[in-house]
């Protein structure tokens, strides 16, 4: 039966998908209205106990000094407590397996820093993904190393003058960093390649021994944290050539980045970071994000981790995925080209 055109009726079947699609519009609105109401549920509910941020190092570092303010900040907010534990070993795999491995519920979180895509390429058998096994939630701050040399070993006062002088004694130059696999040592081998040096590379346990050998001249130059030039630099024992990243460090405003004194590949910064495991919900996700970046934001947070040489930063978890997913292909990268393996 075809409708009468003149009348304007509809046929029976017309009248049949006017209810069924009026009847998927209602349970569309329906849908998203619970939906709306799961998410806000899980964020209201959230934190349901007390939240444990696991740091996969020592304590008294940056990233523990930087973790203990968050994990204060949050309890203040979440009326619960955040409690830090230190797991470190195996160049912060330990403590990133186990956050890659807890309940995603949002109850046990990530502080870390660069190494955490680093380490899955110096090792044959990383024990976690930094992309498929985590959920990023904020990058929380960036940081820059400085190249530095011993003054009385090293007559340059540029970074331009100091590569001259390496290219009139190649393998008789060497550079320190605060560990194999490091991004300090990363770092000077990027340096190597880009400048067409053959630097060799010591290995140190830590930025404390590494510094004593740069400033008593066993090693010539070497690769450090702004704060641990810093000092020494102002009283002449050491002169900074040059910093890691696109700018120039707050802390050591007149030493330029490598890109200003001709150098490319350095720009990379590294970072702190806050990560969950893999599955959990994005509502918890996004609420943990928020929250983290309003303690990031508070001004004695700021001065604290200025004081370390930490510029605080604080990102959406989109943002701070896209980094660990692009650090993870960069230095994979230059892991391979230079062949430096830690097993």
């Amino acid at each position: 039966m075809q409708a009468d055109r003149r009348s304007g009726e509809r046929s029976p079947r017309r009248r049949t998908l006017g209810y069924l699609g009026a009847g998927l519009l209602a349970w569309s609105g329906l849908a998203a209205g619970m939906l709306g109401a799961g998410v806000a549920h899980a964020q209201a509910d959230f934190p349901a106990r007390t939240v444990r941020m696991v740091v996969p190092f020592p304590a008294g570092g940056a990233t523990d000094v930087l973790a203990r303010a968050l994990a204060e900040g949050l309890g203040k907010q979440w009326k619960r407590p955040v409690v830090v534990e230190n797991r470190p070993g195996a160049s912060g795999m330990l403590g990133a397996e186990v956050v890659a491995r807890a309940e995603a519920d949002g109850h046990t979180a990530l502080l870390t820093i660069t190494p955490l895509v680093q380490a899955p390429s110096l090792y044959a058998r990383a024990p976690y993904d930094p992309v498929k096994d985590f959920a990023a939630v904020s990058e929380l701050g960036t940081t820059n190393l400085v190249f530095a040399v011993n003054t009385n070993a090293v007559p340059a006062t540029n970074l331009k003058d100091f590569i001259a002088l390496v290219r009139t004694k190649p393998k008789q130059f060497s550079y320190g960093s605060f560990g194999a696999g490091s991004s300090g040592h990363l770092y000077g081998e990027v340096f190597n390649d880009a400048a067409r040096i053959d630097m060799l590379h010591v290995s140190y346990k830590g930025e404390a021994p590494e510094l004593n050998d740069l400033l008593g001249g066993q090693v010539p130059a070497a690769v450090i944290s702004v704060m641990g030039a810093k000092p020494h630099v102002a009283t002449g024992r050491l002169r900074a050539l040059a910093v890691t990243g696109p700018a120039r460090a707050p802390q050591l405003p007149d030493v330029p980045t490598f890109r200003e004194a001709g150098i490319e590949g350095m720009d990379a910064m590294g970072w702190f970071g806050l990560l969950l495991p893999a599955a959990t919900p994005r509502p918890i996700v996004e609420k943990f994000s928020a929250d983290v970046n309003r303690v990031l934001a508070q001004p004695d947070v700021r001065k604290r981790m200025n004081e370390l040489g930490v510029i605080l930063t604080g990102s959406t978890p989109d943002a701070f995925a896209q980094t660990i997913q692009a650090d993870y292909v960069r230095w994979g990268k230059v892991i391979r080209t230079r062949n430096i393996r830690l097993d």
